[in-house]
């Protein structure tokens, strides 16, 4: 019997269209805020509006030898090139059904730490905010 659940190891990231196979694990915070609406006189909110969507979350990647970190692999731009940066793009495929997880559009990012450990892989964490997302439901 073939769970319906979405298991890791089935699950693959492609950075902008690319698979990504240094990714550790990704992270995807989806936030739609809503701002309560009161009225004149009136305590309780009549009303939530959405006043923003936004997608972020995280990295976590293993260091190669040579692999010239995320600026190679097209996350960000090098120091030289940081003006002409453009977004990247995040996707999550589930190989066994072959269908889109979750994608984020128009992604930048906003920060990278690495650690380096006596007698342990070197692994970043790379933080990154994107503007358009989707997955299988259609866009968001």
């Amino acid at each position: 019997m073939v769970s319906n659940l979405i298991v890791g190891p089935h699950c693959v990231c492609y950075i902008n269209s690319i698979p990504f196979a240094r990714a550790a694990s990704v992270t995807v915070d989806i936030s739609t805020s809503r701002k309560p609406i009161k009225g004149i006189d009136v305590l309780q909110a009549t009303e939530l509006i959405p006043v923003e969507q936004l997608v972020n979350g995280g990295l976590s990647v293993f260091r190669l030898h040579r692999d010239g970190g995320i600026e190679a692999a097209g996350l960000i731009g090098t120091w030289n090139s940081m003006t002409r940066e453009k977004y990247f793009s995040l996707m999550i495929i589930d190989r066994a059904t072959d269908t889109i997880v979750v994608q984020a559009d128009k992604c930048s990012v906003q920060r990278q730490s690495w650690t380096y450990q006596p007698k342990a892989y070197v692994m970043g964490t790379i933080s990154w905010t994107g503007i358009v997302y989707n997955n299988e439901a259609g866009d968001a």
